[in-house]
């Protein structure tokens, strides 16, 4: 049986022609792996800006009331100090002094005496000395030195009655016949007095000074 030549020939040919054309399209296709896209400048991950953390002024200002308190302290600290130097005596006066407090102190029978602390109230700088009171002020003493509310009860009624006060002068007075401890304070921008019953501890006034 005798075959033909071009009967293999044709499918091969065919078969050539298929696999150059596979060959070509495969060549040509587009390369399906991704392109690389653009790097942004920025890559972290952070944000570019953190949130700002609340500024030291929205905190609330306690600087003031801090002040206060302190110099507050050191003026019960300067009243016990002379207290403490003159035993027996009852405190009459506070009063801050540039370089610290002046405090006087009188006895029960009627005399009278001073001294000066440090600012912190913690040490005396000079004195105790002799105020020489005369007649009438030795009989206001003898009833100043019996008094129910002491300096460091008048510091606390004032401080509750204006909790930011910083008291620079205290002092026991006789008006209308009633002992008080007038209090001369610094509040905010204001400058305040207030007087407290000596005997029972009530606020009698406070008012804003002219």
């Amino acid at each position: 049986m005798q075959f033909s030549t071009n009967s293999f020939v044709r499918p091969l040919a065919i078969g050539a022609a298929t696999i150059a054309l596979a060959v070509t399209v495969g060549c040509s296709a587009p390369d399906e792996s991704p392109t690389s896209s653009p790097v942004p400048a920025n890559t972290s991950s952070a944000p570019a800006s953190a949130p700002a953390s609340p500024s030291a002024s929205s905190s609330p200002d306690t600087t003031g009331s801090s002040t206060a308190a302190e110099s507050n302290d050191a003026m019960v600290a300067a009243g016990r100090l002379a207290a403490k130097e003159i035993n027996g005596g009852t405190v009459v006066s506070i009063e801050s002094e540039r370089d610290g407090w002046e405090v006087h102190v009188v006895t029960s029978d009627g005399g009278e005496q001073q001294l000066r602390t440090d600012p912190s109230g913690t040490r005396v700088v000079s004195g105790p000395a002799d105020d020489r009171p005369d007649a009438d002020d030795k009989a206001e003493n003898k009833s100043f030195s019996s008094v129910d509310i002491d300096f460091v009860r008048a510091v606390e009624v004032t401080v509750g009655e204006i909790s930011d006060a910083q008291i620079n002068e205290l002092n026991l007075d006789t008006e209308n016949r009633r002992i008080v401890w007038e209090a001369d304070v610094s509040t905010g921008s204001q400058q305040r007095t207030v007087q407290i019953d000596a005997t029972s501890g009530e606020v009698l006034s406070n008012r804003a000074d002219d």
